[in-house]
């Protein structure tokens, strides 16, 4: 079953990731949705400047993001659009991870191509959440 996953102590920013078939970790906050919205949405959101400050000003202020915590995110429902701008994010994201671990592009290159990718994750979810409420 896949779902996603991030680790219990975080630092400024929270990041999570798709988890699957596997070993399950104590120290590893594991969830498997059960909506229609992909899994990888959840990371995107989670992953977002937004999210990390929402969660750190509004629900948990310390250094632990726990299954709880994560029940209390206000998810949006996206419309296609808005889902498919993520989703080329995510994908594209995971395709440059997936680079670093195959030497297949230098650390330094990658970053910055992740950088940009994180500034446009930031800038899709605060067009979602600024739409909607």
């Amino acid at each position: 079953m896949e779902g996603f996953c991030w680790i219990d102590v975080n630092s400024t920013y929270l990041k999570a990731r798709i988890k699957a078939n596997g070993v399950f970790d104590v120290l590893s906050m594991s969830l498997f949705t059960m909506t229609s919205l992909p899994d990888w949405y959840y990371v995107s959101l989670i992953n977002s400047e937004f999210i990390s400050l929402f969660v750190d000003n509004f629900i948990n202020n310390t250094s632990h993001f726990q299954i709880n915590d994560a029940r209390q995110l206000p998810i949006i429902i996206p419309n296609e659009k808005e889902l498919t701008k993520l989703k080329e994010v995510c994908e594209s994201s995971i395709a440059i991870k997936k680079a670093i671990f195959s030497s297949a592009i230098p650390n330094d290159i990658a970053e910055k191509k992740l950088a940009k990718k994180q500034l446009e994750l930031n800038k899709a979810v605060q067009d979602l959440y600024s739409i909607k409420i």
